[in-house]
C-alpha cells in the first residue's frame, strides 16, 4: 500500500494541518482496550454460541471435526478479526493528516488508514465539530464526513475565519 502524500495544487495555500494524536499513552491505550476487547468478545461469543454452533456443523460433520471447526471459528478467526481492526486503528493514528488549504480539505487515514479523500470547499455546506470530531455536510452528497482528530476545534475555528461562516 503506497501512502499519498500531500501535493499542493497552483496557488494553493495551506492555513491548517494536523495529524491524530500519536502519544505512546494514547497507542497504549489502544492497545490495551483492543485486547481486552478482543478477550471479552471471543470469550462472550464462544460462551453464547459455541455448543449451538457445534450442533449445526455435528448435523452434517463428524463430531470431532464439528467441534474443532467450531473452535476454530470462535477462537481462531474471530480473534484474528479483531486484532486485525485494533492494529487498523493503530495505523490509522500513525497515517492520519488533516489539512485546511485555501481551495480543498484533504484527509488521509480517517475514518480508515487507507482512505485518502479531498473536499472541495465550495462543496461544503456546514463544518462542525463535537468532542475531537469534525463533521462536514456536503452540497453534492447526502453523506456526512466524520473524522476525528484532536485540534477539530481549531481546524473548523480556521475554516470559519476564512470563509466568513462562523457560527
Amino acid at each position: 500500500m503506497e501512502i499519498v502524500q500531500f501535493q499542493p495544487r497552483s496557488g494553493e495555500i495551506i492555513l491548517f494541518r494536523t495529524v491524530p494524536n500519536n502519544t505512546w499513552y494514547i497507542i497504549a491505550w489502544k492497545i490495551g482496550s483492543g485486547i481486552i476487547g478482543i478477550t471479552l468478545i471471543t470469550f462472550i461469543l464462544f460462551s453464547m454460541f459455541g455448543t449451538p454452533t457445534e450442533g449445526v456443523f455435528s448435523s452434517f460433520l463428524p463430531n470431532l471435526a464439528a467441534s474443532l471447526l467450531s473452535k476454530i471459528f470462535y477462537l481462531g478467526l474471530v480473534p484474528v478479526a479483531g486484532v486485525a481492526w485494533v492494529a487498523e486503528d493503530i495505523a490509522s493514528t500513525y497515517t492520519g493528516e488533516f489539512i485546511l488549504t485555501n481551495q480543498r480539505i484533504w484527509v488521509r487515514g480517517s475514518p480508515y488508514a487507507w482512505i485518502q479523500s479531498d473536499t472541495s470547499l465550495e462543496d461544503i455546506k456546514t463544518m462542525t465539530w463535537r468532542r475531537d470530531a469534525v463533521f462536514i455536510h456536503q452540497k453534492s452528497t447526502r453523506k456526512i464526513q466524520v473524522h476525528m482528530f484532536p485540534d477539530s476545534k481549531k481546524f473548523v475555528k480556521a475554516y470559519e475565519q476564512f470563509t466568513g461562516k462562523a457560527k
